[in-house]
């Protein structure tokens, strides 16, 4: 298990909950809050991903 790959899964917890609140808060055009939401969800997927399973992407 590598854990410098847990960076991830910290900075897209942090970006997803940033913004799923901003997405509540904003009034209007609110795509900026969106894509900090769907990058979290990728880099949370992807740092847990790499973190839990060895070798996910070597093939």
């Amino acid at each position: 298990m590598n854990y410098s790959y847990l960076i991830l899964v910290a900075v897209g917890l942090f970006l997803s909950i940033f913004g799923f609140i901003r997405n509540g808060k904003s009034q209007g055009n609110s795509l900026g809050a969106a894509l900090l939401f769907l990058l979290g969800i990728i880099l949370l997927t992807l740092g847990i991903l790499l973190t839990n399973v060895p070798g996910f992407f070597a093939g």
